[in-house]
Parts: C-alpha cells; sequence; structure tokens
C-alpha cells in the first residue's frame, strides 16, 4: 500500500486562525474581516479588480448568468465532457445550454466547436479549465468578440493555472472557482466569482448577498438575489490555504513533470495533452486514457486495483448528455451539437483514468512507485 499525502492538508495556521474567529463571536461576511480579506487576496492573486465569494461552484456559475442577464431562452454553449454543475447552473437560470464536443486531445472545448453552434439566442459560451488545463482562450475570445458573447471560465480545476502568464479568471468576462473538499484550495465547500469588470463585479455581489449593495444597513434590497454568503470560518480557513497554494503548485508540476516520463513509457496509457500556450497547469488531476487491450481488466477493474494499492482515482466524468437527467427532460430544455453528439465527449467519458492531484504532493520515488504499479497489471 501506497503512502500518499493526505489531502485535505492543513496545519496549525487553520487552528490558529479559526480560534481567532470562533473568539471573535463574529462568524458571518458582512460585518466580518476574514472573507473580505480572502476575496482581496483571491483577486489580486488572479490579477484581477475584485473577487466575490459564494457559497460553492455551482452557485458562483449561476450567479455569473443572473449577473450578466442571462435567462429563459438564452442559449449557452458549454463542452459535453465537465462536471455536472456546468451545464446545471445553465438550467437553474432557466437558459438553454448547448452541449458541443471537446477535443480528444486536451479535454477541452475549442472555438470551432463553438462557432458551429452559435445562433441567434447564444449569449455566453462557459469554458472549462479541465484538471487545470487552461482552454485556448484567445481562439475563444476572438470568436466570442465576433458574435458579442460573454465567456465564463469555468475555473473550479484551475486554481492558480495560467495562459500565457496570465491567471485563469482573469481571461473571460468573470472567471468561478470551487473551494469543496477535493479541490486545490479548500473549505469544504466554497466558491468565487473573479472578473476585471466592476459593473460586473457590483452586479454579482448584489446577486449573492439578498439583492443588498455593500455596507446596507438600513435594509434597502435592490433587486432578488440571494443569499450566497460564505461564513467567517470558511474566508479563515481559506486564506491559508492560499498562502500555500503557490508552493504546493510548484510541486504539483515538478512532480507531474516527473511522473509523466515514467507513464509516458507505458504502452496503452495516453496522457491528456497540455496547451502549448499554457505557462502553468495546476494539476488538478493526472488523466490519460486507459486502453484496456494492454492490460489485466477492464477500466473499471483497473482503478479498483489502483484504489487497493493505495493510490486515489476515479473514472472520467460521463458525458454530460448521457447523464439519466437529460434522458427524462424535456427535449426543449437542451441542446445537443449538430454533428455526431460529442464523439470525443462520449471516448473521453469511457476510457479515460483520473489520479487524484494529492499524489503529486509526494517525492520522486512515490511518483516511480505509481508507475510500477501500473506497470504490473499489464498483460504479461
Amino acid at each position: 500500500m501506497l503512502k500518499i499525502p493526505v489531502w485535505p492538508y492543513a496545519d496549525q495556521k487553520e487552528e490558529e486562525k479559526l480560534k481567532e474567529v470562533l473568539n471573535s463571536s463574529v462568524w458571518w461576511r458582512n460585518p466580518g474581516t476574514q472573507v473580505k480579506a480572502f476575496e482581496q487576496e483571491y483577486a489580486d492573486f488572479c490579477h484581477c479588480n475584485g473577487a466575490i465569494s459564494t457559497a460553492n461552484g455551482t452557485v458562483a456559475i449561476e450567479i455569473a448568468l443572473k449577473a450578466l442577464k442571462i435567462g429563459a431562452g438564452d442559449e449557452v454553449i458549454v463542452p459535453a465532457f465537465t462536471f455536472y454543475s456546468t451545464v446545471s447552473a445553465v438550467l437553474a437560470v432557466g437558459a438553454i445550454p448547448v452541449l458541443v464536443d471537446v477535443s480528444a486531445d486536451d479535454y477541452c472545448i475549442n472555438s470551432e466547436s463553438i462557432r458551429k453552434e452559435i445562433s441567434d439566442k447564444t449569449k455566453a459560451v462557459i469554458v472549462v479549465h479541465m484538471a487545470g488545463n487552461v482552454v485556448d482562450m484567445d481562439a475563444v475570445n476572438a470568436v466570442a468578440r465576433e458574435y458579442d458573447l460573454y465567456v465564463i471560465e469555468d475555473a473550479a480545476h484551475a486554481h492558480g493555472a495560467e495562459y500565457k502568464g496570465k491567471k485563469a479568471g482573469s481571461l473571460g468576462i468573470c472567471g468561478t472557482f470551487s473551494f469543496q473538499n477535493a479541490k486545490l484550495l479548500t473549505a469544504g465547500e466554497g466558491g468565487m466569482l473573479t472578473s476585471n469588470d466592476r459593473e460586473f463585479l457590483n452586479m454579482a455581489f448584489l446577486e449573492s448577498n439578498c439583492g443588498r449593495a455593500e455596507g446596507d444597513t438600513d435594509y434597502q434590497h435592490i433587486l432578488v438575489g440571494t443569499n450566497a454568503r460564505l461564513s467567517e470560518f470558511q474566508g479563515a480557513v481559506l486564506r491559508m490555504q492560499l498562502a500555500r497554494l503557490n508552493e504546493q503548485l510548484r510541486k504539483r508540476d515538478n512532480n507531474y513533470q516527473y511522473l509523466k516520463m515514467q507513464l509516458e513509457k507505458i504502452d496503452g496509457i495516453v496522457l491528456q495533452k497540455i496547451g502549448k500556450d499554457v505557462t502553468l497547469n495546476s494539476h488538478y488531476m493526472v488523466m490519460f486514457y486507459y486502453d484496456e487491450k494492454y492490460f489485466k481488466g477492464s477500466r473499471k477493474e483497473f482503478v479498483q486495483y489502483l484504489r487497493e494499492n493505495g493510490i486515489p482515482c476515479n473514472r472520467a466524468f460521463e458525458a454530460l448528455h448521457r447523464l439519466p437527467v437529460f434522458q427524462s427532460l424535456d427535449k426543449e430544455r437542451f441542446k445537443i451539437a449538430k454533428e455526431g453528439g460529442c464523439p470525443n465527449s462520449r471516448r473521453i467519458a469511457d476510457t479515460v483514468v483520473c489520479l487524484n492531484h494529492n499524489i503529486l504532493l509526494g517525492d520522486k520515488v512515490l511518483m516511480e512507485e505509481i508507475a510500477d504499479v501500473i506497470r504490473q497489471y499489464r498483460k504479461e
């Protein structure tokens, strides 16, 4: 059984901050200091003008759409290969998700798949930086400018990732992040919106704060909004998590490069391709195609084998249009790309394996041991 670094990681710094909040008797955002400090620190980290915290990453996307006044009858283009929240947020605001295929090699949405599905109802595209592999944002933004579309970055996997030296979350009208338990930055749950657009930030705050402006004490609710605030306890934990994130990103990337060299020598394993303009991949997952003809068992059996050897892993997400919810959902509620039903997304869903990011917080010996465990599952 391999010894894998524990995730989430915390030490006495989180404990001290939590005690500080506990003893302050100020546990919620608006009169507090921790969440506001974290919002500013995270905005600075992402090189953005501002950041608005939310209860989770799913509601962050919903609030982004509401702040952009996207709703009933509007179409939003999303990749068919992503976690469910990317599309559920579109459905939640009454808009129509248009599911398009991703590229077979990097698992990300591309500008051509977007262009083919634009209609006079299209208002936005949500790109997903899959496993920290930043989308080709120059190409996507060029199409968006041509058709006057908003680009929302679903950066739930991409805390600290960079494209041409620019941070994920600063490359569209806004970025959305998740701080769920497995994420690279976590408080168990939580989310964030980042943007350089002051008007958007103001609207997003109103949407997340019951329609009340910052500092309002007269109960002057400007719009409907919802309550998506983080607690001061979460803000305190996230500040300490953020303080060590850069060091962790460097370690993950160094270990990934070494593990990559080991895995590329194993027939039947083909790693996710990292875009040429991705100057830093955050490596939320190590993803690769698994060709079972080279190994002793199916993908399901391979994943179970890895887990039994202490390697945390999962199969890839299911292609969105094959989820049970879309089998029963009214067909007018969503659309699927006209050409071929997203074959790349189906193939990725059927054959890709995902290793959890905490393996990359180990050392080179652990990377060699992981490669050896995989190698030992090959057919003789």
